[in-house]
């Protein structure tokens, strides 16, 4: 219920000691209901990560090893570790390349589908490999693919010999997770993008086509621009997710041995520092490190696409 202005001049000649009153009352209710989320979310979240981070600067096994200060060593050995820069640099690939031709396809297909009849059957078909389990689809992946999976079957019935390959092989595997990443990530994107075009109103689109407008300068003066702000979410949001893959690969490579180096992220080279592996190394302080790298490398990544993509809201 609003206010009328009898109200207001009513409040106003109030004593201040009761609007003081009334204002710590108000205080207590708000309080009252945000301290237990408060404390739940600085227990589990927050400590745990400036324990992470001190932790980065210690020599520690885990729960029941006590923690040794060792200064900068551990990140001095991150600078020095082949097998880290190569994580580093795979995450890199994905971030960059899956993104380019995940939203390039997301693109595509929106504009594709958008003037269809089944479009949200197609909007569903597109989105179901993202909600099926990353482990699921990274065994199925990794089966289909493998040397006597059923990709080179297929391909040896049809008489196609010459296509068939090992695409398994640490020498290409991970162009073959890049492409995997791509196929299993681009119906999300699809549809947080068809969200943005479907508030767009059917006038721009029939004015657009009475100026004699094609469909690249549809999208570029009229899509684009009436999307930008789910688009810079979306590729922010790309850009969080993209650094934390792990499940997918990691079953993608399978689970038996060590994924071969050429195969590792970020997640995976810390997973195996820590409690993965085999035997489990469990440097602990080494695997924070590895940590904090990656937060700092999340942090650089989405300021970056902040500035990049700013633009004025285009209001309509």
């Amino acid at each position: 219920m609003t206010m009328t202005i009898e109200d207001r001049r009513r409040a106003r000649r109030r004593p201040r000691p009761a609007r003081r009153a009334q204002d710590k009352k108000r205080q207590r209710v708000y309080w009252s209901f945000l301290t237990p989320a408060l404390l739940v979310y600085v227990s589990l979240f927050i400590a745990p990560a400036f324990v992470s981070v001190y932790a980065s600067f210690t020599k520690w096994r885990g729960s029941g090893d006590n923690m040794h200060y060792t200064g900068l060593a551990n990140y001095r050995r991150l600078w020095r570790d082949t097998e880290f820069h190569t994580a580093f640099f795979n995450t890199l690939e994905v971030v960059v390349y899956c993104g380019v031709a995940i939203f390039v396809l997301a693109f595509v297909l929106t504009m594709l589908i958008r003037e269809m009849r089944a479009r949200k059957t197609l909007r569903s078909l597109l989105f179901f490999p993202y909600v099926v389990s990353p482990l699921v689809v990274g065994i199925a992946l990794g089966m289909l693919l493998a040397p006597d999976g059923a990709l080179n079957a297929i391909l040896r019935d049809v008489g196609l010999n010459s296509l068939t390959g090992e695409w398994l092989n640490p020498d290409v595997i991970f162009k073959t997770i890049l492409v995997s990443i791509v196929w299993v990530t681009t119906g999300f994107y699809v549809l947080l993008l068809m969200a943005g075009v479907d508030r767009i109103p059917a006038y721009f689109y029939e004015d657009s086509e009475l100026a004699g407008a094609n469909a690249v300068q549809k999208f570029w003066h009229v899509t684009l621009p009436l999307t930008w702000d789910v688009v810079t979410v979306a590729a922010v949001l790309w850009v969080i997710n993209s650094v934390r893959i792990f499940e997918f690969i990691y079953a993608f490579v399978g689970t038996a041995s060590s994924p071969p180096i050429s195969a590792r992220t970020l997640t995976v080279e810390q997973f195996l520092t820590t409690t993965g592996g085999n035997p489990p190394a469990y440097e602990m302080g080494y695997g924070c490190a590895m940590g904090v790298v990656m937060v700092v490398l999340i942090g650089v990544l989405v300021v970056l696409m902040r500035r990049v993509m700013r633009r004025d809201v285009v209001e309509f």
